[in-house]
């Protein structure tokens, strides 16, 4: 016989599919079976949006608040690291969408992971950006580099080494130029690359690492 608890749950579900509005049942059920890293990447944008302290230039505290996301992004993954790092490098995009220069086609716009836009704007206001001792001072700062960390952390525990994340990296640079998403090649985001590297190597090692460990190295511009 099932338990009370299923019975009630069971009958909460029919009762949703039988008086619930169309679009509550289709946002119930795209959640009910939707892939882990969709809900873990929506959470951990509501998380920066509205937990992570404010954007600081002080070096040390934006260096915590990238702990911190890592942190929230491993708890909401249940500690599956490849998920919490693919979700925190598109969670820490600094904006929310893409527009690239096609030969024969012009500019197009490349939507990214659907976000309201008014939640893109808060979040991205407090994604931290004065982490190398010479970030720009500007609104921008290296708000950006975070992706690239991030994303190469992935791409290295994913592979179990450097040779993709490396390769796929320098294509990512010289594509970002030949669609003029960016004027030249920019060495602070290899740079950034191969600390994420590293970073994802000591996961794959089984250490207890954060990414701070990694971001703390000295940079300076030449």
């Amino acid at each position: 016989m099932r338990s009370l608890p299923y019975r009630v749950t069971l009958t909460g579900f029919f009762i949703l599919l039988l008086f619930g509005n169309a679009w509550a049942q289709f946002d119930f059920l795209s959640r009910l079976f939707e892939p882990k890293i969709f809900s873990v990447t929506r959470e951990l944008r509501t998380y920066i949006r509205t937990t992570l302290p404010p954007v600081s230039h002080d070096r040390e505290s934006e260096l915590q608040h990238i702990d911190m996301i890592y942190v929230k992004a491993m708890k909401l993954a249940d500690r599956q690291v490849g998920t919490a790092l693919l979700a925190a490098s598109i969670a820490v995009l600094n904006r929310t969408d893409i527009k690239p220069t096609i030969p024969l086609l012009g500019i197009i716009t490349l939507p990214l992971p659907a976000e309201d836009s008014s939640d893109a704007a808060a979040r991205i206001k407090k994604i931290p950006r004065y982490i190398y001792p010479d970030s720009p001072q500007d609104k921008w700062g290296d708000s950006d580099k975070l992706a690239h960390f991030f994303g190469s952390a992935y791409l290295t525990f994913e592979s179990g080494g450097r040779p993709i994340p490396d390769a796929i990296g320098k294509f990512v640079e010289r594509g970002e130029v030949a669609l003029k998403l960016d004027t030249k090649e920019d060495p602070r985001d290899v740079f950034t690359n191969r600390l994420g590297q590293q970073f994802g190597e000591a996961l794959s090692d089984g250490k207890d690492a954060l990414p701070s460990d990694f971001l703390s190295a000295k940079y300076l511009r030449k």
